[in-house]
């Protein structure tokens, strides 16, 4: 398995999570472009911790694959222990319940822009421009840490 500087794929993701976040958030403050920034971080997300576990897996470390992405991050913060991977990782499962959720932007295209959400089981929440940064910030951090790994 290459080193993830090499996974074409892995790098893809990578960009496109600051891309959205640097170039498209700035332009667009629209509430689709935060649904795709929201995406993509998860998908990131997932992409990478499922090759952290496929190079478990190759190397024999694990018997299995965990078959869902929930189930993964939860078994990658129990199998590692390691409170800067699992802090770089704070925002996944609040990500996950946003991209399912009902959506309503207040302020948009503005800098004072907050999207409320509501779950199904009408959980509410909201995110702010200060939020994705921080969820940007949260992406760079888990990307050194899961390098270690892979």
């Amino acid at each position: 398995m290459p080193n993830l500087e090499e996974d074409l794929e892995y790098n893809r993701r990578y960009k496109e999570v600051l891309h959205i976040f640097n170039v498209s958030l700035k332009n667009n403050k629209g509430l689709e472009t935060v649904k795709s920034f929201i995406k993509a971080v998860i998908e990131y997300y997932d992409y990478a911790i499922e090759l952290y576990f496929k190079k478990l897996y190759e190397n024999k470390k694990i018997d299995e694959i965990p078959d869902s992405p929930i189930k993964r991050y939860k078994k990658i913060i129990e199998i590692t222990k390691d409170k800067e991977l699992e802090e770089s990782l704070k925002y996944y499962k609040l990500l996950k319940l946003a991209l399912n959720a009902d959506a309503k932007i207040i302020n948009e295209y503005r800098k004072s822009m907050v999207i409320k959400f509501r779950t199904m089981g009408g959980e509410e929440f909201e995110i702010n421009i200060k939020m994705l940064k921080d969820i940007t910030e949260s992406v760079k951090k888990f990307s050194k840490i899961i390098n270690k790994y892979i």
